[in-house]
């Protein structure tokens, strides 16, 4: 209905004064700026019931249906809004109709079963209105075979509001007293009908008496995100439906008691102190701190339309500053100036706002406003019928008009609350679950008014249970007694014939592998290795890598992989920063290593025949180094992190329960010896008594990695997506490959669309190098979502806010990993360490966890999404991307074999770019086919404005994407005088002459784009009407236009169609005019300054 701010801004003295004269004929009159949105919204989504209205009432005692059907009469012939239906010229003007006389659409059901009639209400409460036939208000009665009567109420919101429905069941019910009692009905008549409202708003708009509050709103959202964007469960579809779902929950007495006392404390209403505690738990859901929140107005600031039936109520978007972490007195008292300051400009139509801001149309969202709060605590909404017992239903549509909407009203003592939310978006549990989120932070907030937002926690105490059970996998993988080396060589022992490494031509059984690799670690041992002693590796790709770092892991020491790609200061850097005191390499690295200052020894001069030496010297424990190995570091140096025997061990035995692999199994391993998963591919097949294949450096891309994983009936390998994408069709090519991990950077939906095959599983593994690479596994299928799903054996993980606390189920936080695979730091970086190796709040007492820097949230089954780096997201003109989100629908083009994405250039110069690949050596397609492929499933700013071809993506010597290296386009800003473009082909001059003179422009170039040039949703109203009119119609509806806001895109579908012969509908009807009316004569007689 309403709210309490309207007490914010009495209307002037001096007022317009709004004029009526009564009329008793049919006429035809303009539409409002609000009807005009609500009949475009209505083509985008047909036939739903969006924007119906309905209340509901359930009757005891003697009801007279005859007479409540006379006093249904009555309303309708008392309120012109009710005898209106609305009419669209084939120009496209769009106007309303007011029947001279009219009655009420009443159906009366009778002997209806009590358990059925709840359904039946729902049914019939959701049925659509045709607002071109009418009539818009109809009433449903049901005659329960328990005795009692249900009565239904629906109304269109284009000729009834919240306050309009107040009015309608006062005059229902005061008509129908009368009637009982035998009495004649004659109240006074409106003081104003809907028209007078119209026409009045009309010619003050025309002479531009808006324009400064319109100008107010425009500074006052100047800068503000374009969306706000809540976690939901699914992405944004490419046309958001009017599909809804609604979940109630009551406030009880006590809290509706206690937001009056904190709004008598903060000198507020308690409009204003839930207006509040609603931004805040918003801000909770998204991590924004600058919210644009929309609320409904009654639009009756004249006396006069207390009573007059319509939709006057306006749409106001106030913005809302959480910086600074507020309590909730200050926010309320933010939220109470913010509503003082809009008070005066309430009136300004949110569609002239729109207007003004000109934000970028899109299908997928609502401009300005995505989320709602509506409170009314006035009055409870009743019906009264003389003589009977009334008791108002609940009753709840499928249909949601914004993305989130919290509706709070007055319902005898207590307040009925709603979240209201868009049903592509959430999910009902979800959204149950934020009720309960929502109620405890507001709780929260009551009690502690004067305490920082951040210091309240929204999740309740049951809930942050389940959600630490769940994320608790903390059973312990490892054997307690037994290191890696040991495992092998117990393999070594049970299976010595057994092939464990294969490079080339080269295979090496269990037996070969432990005897070469001890008699390098003798020989360790006798340079000086010990536990802690660290040796480098500095070898070419060969089967030397990981024989040699078995040899050190043998000898007691820990191996420092080294990449002969780095340049010699990186090289000197880790060596020095990790303390290495002795380099293993070879004939091809011998020179690299001589320039690094560190002792070195070969590992090709080591005599395969020399019988094993006898193991001397302490032996490593579960806490004594097993491996550094160097990540990218922020500083532009290189980060050692040092990593446990204990955490190696857990690796390996988590990984083979994961995967799982076998003594069956031929594992590849695609990845450099530098990098994590590398260690994990050594290690866990040979634990797992498998054979490992080392290919050669020209077999890791492309088709000849597909050679070596056919000729090698490889059955397990490790792929990063890129790579993975690089592959050529596999179809039918790789029988034995049963387990395909993929992990690094986000796996496309595509890639798993291409690659599954029956008996073969995708896994998405997860996991920073800080956790000795995995912490999480989750299995991947085609349509599925891409999670990261459930942490691995021995791992545990959380996902907290800033103050360190679970976030609700479903909210985004940081990844926090604990547990066995944790490192023990950055090797002589104590304060990086201790920066990101922090204390866990809920372990064992002095156990540390591991700040991922990775976003992400879980489900309520426990399973965890991954969202993207938080230095990786990107903003573009305020709004917030996920790139990989447009890689993956770039890759699913049937032409692209790779993409990537990413923003160039600064400030107003920032354009988004993306590179392409074409598939099979063919060119990519152009632009504009590129374009319209996305445009398909993305909103038009994911849209990418600069396409770069490239023959390869580079990729870093990991097999991922190096963004570092994709090169600058050439970026321009487009001006007037250089982009225009006249329109070449026919199609394209017939749009373009269209547009111009529905814009009433001189010139259309054929890439300008509709919105930015003036154009509103009603202006692509007579668009379509055009077109239609002149044969150009080609199936479009509204929401094609939406989404081809260009002359040359919309001259695309329209070619597109016409050469799939799609039928053209039928031609509008006659031209229409408008009468000479009483509603005409009344606005040409009126006087003064409108």
């Amino acid at each position: 209905m309403t709210t309490d701010t309207l007490d914010l801004a009495q209307p002037a003295a001096d007022q317009d004064p709004i004029e009526a004269s009564r009329a008793h004929e049919e006429y035809e009159f303009p539409v409002s700026d609000a009807q005009s949105r609500l009949l475009v919204l209505d083509q985008l989504n047909p036939g739903t019931a969006q924007y119906n209205v309905p209340a509901a009432f359930a009757v005891r005692g003697p009801f007279d249906v005859a007479a409540f059907g006379r006093a249904l009469d009555a309303l309708v012939a008392r309120h012109e809004s009710l005898r209106t239906v609305f009419r669209t010229a084939p120009d496209g003007t769009q106007t309303q109709l007011v029947r001279a006389t009219g009655r009420a659409a009443l159906t009366v059901e009778e002997g209806v079963p009590a358990d059925r009639v709840d359904a039946l209400m729902r049914t019939a409460a959701a049925r659509p209105f045709d607002p071109a036939a009418g009539p818009l208000l109809r009433c449903a009665v049901y005659a329960v075979d328990d005795g009692t009567h249900r009565i239904l109420l629906v109304a269109h919101h284009l000729v009834c509001d919240g306050w309009s429905l107040g009015v309608m069941l006062d005059g229902i019910g005061a008509a129908y007293r009368d009637e009982t009692a035998g009495r004649p009905h004659s109240p006074p008549e409106p003081a104003l009908q809907f028209p007078d409202f119209a026409f009045w708003q009309r010619e003050r708009q025309e002479a531009g008496v808006y324009a400064p509050a319109v100008q107010h709103w425009v500074q006052d959202l100047r800068g503000a995100p374009a969306t706000l964007e809540l976690p939901t469960d699914r992405p944004r579809p490419a046309v958001r439906s009017a599909s809804g779902g609604t979940v109630p929950f009551r406030l009880p007495a006590a809290t509706r008691a206690r937001l009056a006392e904190a709004a008598a404390t903060s000198e507020a209403t308690p409009f204003t102190v839930l207006f509040a505690a609603y931004a805040a738990f918003l801000g909770r859901l998204t991590g924004c701190a600058d919210l644009v929140i929309g609320y409904p107005v009654s639009g009756r600031e004249h006396p006069e339309l207390q009573q007059t039936v319509g939709m006057l109520a306006n749409t106001l978007a106030l913005r809302v500053d959480l910086s600074g972490d507020p309590c909730l007195d200050e926010l309320a008292a933010r939220v109470r100036t913010a509503l003082r300051a809009a008070a005066p400009h309430q009136d300004a139509p949110f569609e002239a706002v729109v207007d003004a801001l000109a934000p970028a149309r899109e299908t997928t969202h609502d401009p300005v406003v995505q989320v709602v709060f509506a409170y009314d605590d006035d009055t409870a909404l009743t019906l009264e019928l003389a003589g009977t017992e009334t008791r108002r239903l609940e009753l709840a549509l499928d249909t949601a008009k914004f993305d989130f909407h919290l509706h709070v009203e007055r319902w005898g003592e207590d307040l009925a609350a709603q979240f209201i939310y868009r049903a592509d978006l959430f999910e009902a549990a979800t959204v149950r679950r934020w009720t309960r989120n929502f109620t405890v932070l507001l709780d929260g907030l009551l009690a502690a008014p004067h305490a920082p937002l951040s210091s309240l926690d929204p999740v309740a105490e049951d809930e942050r249970r389940l959600i630490l059970a769940q994320a608790d996998r903390l059973a312990d993988a490892a054997p307690a007694d037994r290191l890696v080396p040991d495992l092998i060589a117990d393999v070594a022992a049970a299976r010595p014939d057994a092939t464990a490494l294969v490079h080339g031509e080269e295979r090496l059984d269990y037996r070969q592998l432990l005897a070469r690799a001890d008699v390098l670690a003798a020989r360790l041992r006798a340079a000086g290795v010990r536990p802690g002693f660290r040796v480098g590796v500095l070898l070419p790709r060969s089967a030397d890598q990981g024989l040699a770092a078995l040899a050190v892991l043998r000898a007691g020491g820990a191996y420092v992989p080294l990449d002969r790609a780095h340049p010699d200061d990186r090289l000197r850097y880790m060596v020095d920063c990790s303390g290495t005191g002795l380099l293993l390499t070879a004939e091809a690295t011998a020179e690299r290593a001589g320039r690094l200052g560190v002792p070195s020894l070969r590992v090709d001069r080591t005599d395969p025949t020399e019988p094993p030496p006898v193991h001397e010297g302490p032996a490593p424990g579960a806490r004594d180094l097993a491996y550094v190995l160097f990540t990218s570091g922020s500083t532009g140096r290189p980060k050692g992190v040092a990593v446990e025997h204990r955490a190696l061990v857990n690796l390996t035995m988590a990984a083979r329960h994961s995967f799982p692999v076998t003594a069956a199994d031929r594992v590849l391993q695609f990845v450099a010896f530098g990098f994590d998963v590398a260690v994990s591919d050594l290690f866990f097949p040979w634990v797992a008594g498998a054979e490992l294949h080392v290919p050669h450096e020209d077999e890791r891309l492309g088709e000849a990695l597909l050679h070596r994983l056919r000729d090698s009936r490889i059955t397990y390998v490790f792929l990063p997506p890129s790579a993975a994408m690089l592959l050529p069709d596999v179809t039918g090519q790789l029988p034995d490959l049963r387990t395909l991990a993929v992990g690094g950077e986000s796996c496309p939906a595509e890639l798993v669309e291409r690659l599954h095959a029956p008996g073969r599983r995708i896994v998405n593994a997860y996991g920073p190098s800080e956790v000795t690479v995995y912490s999480h596994t989750g299995d991947l299928t085609p349509g599925g979502p891409v999670v990261l799903g459930r942490s691995v054996a021995g791992a545990r993980y959380y996902v907290l806010d800033d103050r360190l606390r679970p976030v609700p189920v479903g909210v985004t936080g940081e990844i926090f990993i604990a547990g066995a695979g944790l490192a023990r730091g950055y090797i002589g970086q104590p304060g990086l360490t201790a920066e990101r190796f922090v204390a866990d709040p809920y372990g064992a007492p002095g156990t540390r966890m591991y700040r991922s820097g990775d976003l992400g949230r879980i489900d309520a089954d426990g399973v965890l999404t991954y969202l993207g780096r938080s230095d990786l997201q990107v903003k573009l003109r305020g709004v917030r991307l996920e790139l990989g989100e447009i890689e993956s629908l770039l890759a699913a083009h049937p032409d692209i074999r790779i993409a990537a994405a990413t923003v160039r250039g600064t400030g107003a110069e920032q354009r988004l770019v993306a590179y392409v690949v074409g598939r099979d050596g063919t060119a990519p397609p152009p632009d504009d086919a590129l374009r319209a492929h996305l445009a398909r499933r993305l909103p038009a700013f994911m849209v990418p404005e600069v396409f770069v071809r490239l023959d390869e993506l580079p990729l870093s010597g990991n097999g991922k994407i190096d963004r570092s290296r994709l090169p600058e386009p050439a970026l321009t800003l487009r001006t007037p005088d250089v982009s225009w473009t006249a329109a070449d082909t026919a199609m394209e001059r017939r749009i373009a002459d269209v547009w111009a003179r529905v814009l009433t422009m001189d010139r259309v170039g054929v890439h300008d784009n509709f919105f930015e040039m003036g154009g509103n949703s009603v202006r692509l109203l007579r668009v379509l009407a055009a077109l239609r009119e002149a044969g150009l119609d080609g199936g479009l509806t509204l929401v094609d236009l939406f989404r081809h806001p260009t002359v040359a895109s919309l001259a695309t579908r329209l070619d597109q169609a016409r050469a799939a012969n799609l039928p053209d509908p039928a031609a509008h009807g006659d031209e229409r005019h408008h009468r000479r009316t009483a509603a005409a004569r009344r606005l040409r007689s009126r006087k003064g300054t409108p």
